[in-house]
């Protein structure tokens, strides 16, 4: 996957409130296709995993990307003299954290389901014979079992 513009570096060019302004939308579209493999039959499992991995592997990149660009002088210099320019860049920044959050809504759904299925499948009450050294039968609950792990 070809990387975008806004990833790119400007050699010799001061960061600006446009590099970040423009650093959002391109993270706000990775987070759309993150929340579109989430949502998509095959989220969680087989080439999703695999799709979503690529996508956190590229965010990152990105995230670690807007946070140097934030703290740079020529931002902050460049958000000191156009206060309403930061407060749009302070909005689409905020956007992106909407939709991280939205995100991590569908992926904590994904994982309450999965963990309803599994207790379904594996009730509390299923005991698991333990023989111990002498021979004797220990019998253990699911939950008390993994309390001894």
């Amino acid at each position: 996957m070809a990387p975008d513009a806004a990833m790119m570096p400007h050699p010799n060019v001061t960061p600006s409130l446009q590099d970040l302004a423009d650093l959002c939308v391109s993270i706000c579209r990775t987070l759309d296709r993150e929340h579109a493999v989430l949502r998509g039959s095959k989220g969680l499992i087989g080439e999703g995993v695999d799709d979503l991995e690529a996508i956190h592997a590229e965010k990152s990149e990105q995230l670690e990307r807007l946070e140097a660009l934030a703290r740079s002088p020529g931002a902050t210099d460049e958000a000191r003299a156009d206060p309403e320019r930061a407060k749009s860049v302070r909005g689409d920044i905020e956007r992106c954290k909407q939709l991280q959050y939205r995100n991590h809504q569908v992926f904590s759904r994904i994982v309450a389901a999965q963990r309803r299925i599994i207790s379904v499948l594996r009730p509390n009450d299923d005991d698991i014979s333990i023989y111990d050294r002498g021979g004797r039968t220990r019998d253990f609950g699911m939950g008390r079992l993994g309390d001894r792990a």
